[in-house]
Order: C-alpha cells, then structure tokens, then sequence
C-alpha cells in the first residue's frame, strides 16, 4: 500500500489579502491620484480617464505598496511566529517562500507599470526612476531600517516618492520634483513619520512622551498641508485649510484618548484611522491645487472601499 505524503493546505483568497493588508493600499493610491492632479493641467476627469499613464501610475504604486507588504511580512516571520502567531507565514496558511516569490512578483510588476507609464506619456524614464528608487527603500525599510531608530524617516520617504510617482509623468525630473507637488509630499512624509513614530509605541506599557511625539510630528505635517493651501493659486484653499484643520483636530482629540486610555487595542486601532486620513489630506490638498470638487471626490471616494474592507481585513 502506498503511503500518501501529507501536503500543506492551499492558502485561501483571504489569507493572501491579509497577508498584503489590502485596505492600506487605498492610502497609496490617494496619494497618486493627488500627485497625478496636481501636476497635471487637465482638469476633466472624462479625459484623465483615457490617458493609460494613469491607471499605469495607479497600478505601479498598488504592485509597490502591496509587495512591500508582503516581504514586510516575509523578513518579520521568525519575529511573528513569537509576537504574532495568527498572521498568514507563522501559522501557515502560506509559506514563506511562496510569499517572498509573491511580494517580488509584485514589485517587479509595480516597476515594470512605472516604465509602461513613462512611454505611455512620452514623459521619458522619470516614472520608472521613481519607481525604482522607492522599491529599493521599500526594501531597505522592510530588511534593515524598521528595526533601527530612523525607520520613520524610512516610510517617511516611501510616501514623499510615492506623491512624486503620482505626478512622474508631467515631465523631467526637474518638473516632477517642484511644486507644488514637492510640498504636498514633504508634508505627507513629516505626517506619516508622526504616524510611524506613534506606532512604534502601541505595545503594552507604551511611553505616553513617545506617543504624544508621534502625534505632534503628525499634526505638524498638516500644518505644513495648511501652509501649502494658504498659497493655493485656487480660491478653493480657504475651503482646503478648513477641511484640514477639522482633520487635525479629529486625528488629535481621537489619539489623545488613546495616548490617555494607553492600551494596545487603543492605539493600535488609532494608528489605522490615522492612516486613513491621509485619504483625507491628499483629497484637500487636490481640490486647494486644482479648484476641482470632482477631482477631490475620486480622491476622497477612495475611503469607502478602505473603510469596508478593513471590517474584515486586518490593517495591522
């Protein structure tokens, strides 16, 4: 009689998409649809809607923020196996080794999107340079810098380039890396590396200085948005400083309860919806640069399927 070899189960749909934390990566794509409108002259949404470039820019930050996801979890396996035992890897509905073939994939697919983008637009290598640049500092966040004490300033930088790969197909570099593009991304980075610095301190017995330092560094990112919008070359800036003050004072009132309740689930919880909010500011940032309410909607629409899906999908 033969002996039949016993054969790991086949990961479901919903494993791989908790594995890539999918309701985060509507972050990163509000983030390219702001760079993409800012940048660009054309305001009809009827006409960006053909331009190939840009659902190719969409499709590179998704392969880009996605696989970073993915080998995030892959380099983390041993330390989740201990501190985290339910996520995908260490309980083993998926390999490690299919994982990191999966995250690469995707990488390889985000760059690859990025180049087809640029001769797409005839905006020459400036798409596929961006690319490449922030998958090398993806990677560099996930093996190296997420352990060491500038780690914020590593994701920091992921979303600056990922405005500026947004907005890669206006031009050179030069043009790509000016304003008012530029300001949006800094003031994204100083607020993501509030966010970063904040989640750094959601475990048990969290410094209350660190948490508190993590949401002063992100609303002083906002604040930067708000400086940016008050010389919005639209009438619509007044309307923009408004909608980001209400969300400053939503994201403080909301961590200040949970710096003050000090709890993992708390913060942990917190860090989700701060990130949310950068749906928010990328969408107040395109409608103060662009005076389009149309624009800003299919920015800030992007919080619905966000929000449903992270009922179901975890965020962290």
């Amino acid at each position: 009689m033969t002996q039949q070899i016993p054969t790991a189960p086949r990961a479901g749909v919903m494993a791989w998409l908790r594995l890539m934390r999918l309701p985060t990566v509507f972050t990163a794509l509000a983030n390219v649809l702001c760079g993409f409108f800012v940048s660009s002259s054309e305001r009809n949404p009827a006409v960006i809607i053909t331009q190939p470039w840009f659902w190719l820019l969409l499709l590179a930050s998704a392969g880009l923020y996605l696989g970073g996801m993915v080998l995030n979890d892959v380099f983390d396996a041993a330390l989740d196996a201990k501190e985290r035992p339910e996520r995908p890897i260490p309980s083993g509905a998926i390999s490690k080794a299919n994982a990191a073939i999966f995250g690469t994939l995707l990488m390889g697919g985000g760059v690859a999107a990025a180049w087809f983008a640029g001769q797409s637009a005839q905006s020459g290598f400036a798409s596929v340079n961006i690319a490449i640049i922030l998958a090398a500092t993806v990677l560099l966040y996930d093996s190296i810098l997420k352990n060491t004490i500038i780690a914020p300033l590593g994701m920091g930088a992921c979303r600056f380039l990922n405005i500026l790969l947004g907005a890669s197909c206006s031009g050179s570099l030069s043009t790509v890396f000016s304003n008012p593009q530029l300001a949006i991304a800094t003031a994204l980075a100083v607020y993501v590396i509030g966010v970063t610095w904040f989640a750094r301190h959601e475990a048990g017995n969290s410094s209350q200085n660190g948490l508190r330092t993590g949401l002063a560094i992100a609303v002083a990112g906002i604040g930067i948005n708000i400086w940016t919008a008050a010389r919005a070359p639209t009438s619509a800036g007044q309307g923009a400083i408004i909608a980001l003050a209400l969300i400053a004072a939503n994201v403080s009132f909301r961590s200040l309860r949970a710096i003050k309740l000090n709890q993992p689930r708390f913060l942990q919880k917190n860090v989700g919806f701060m990130l949310l909010n950068i749906i928010f500011m990328d969408a107040a940032m395109t409608f103060a640069m662009t005076g389009s309410s149309r624009l800003a909607t299919i920015v800030v629409i992007l919080v619905i399927p966000a929000t449903l899906m992270k009922r179901f999908i975890p965020l962290s």
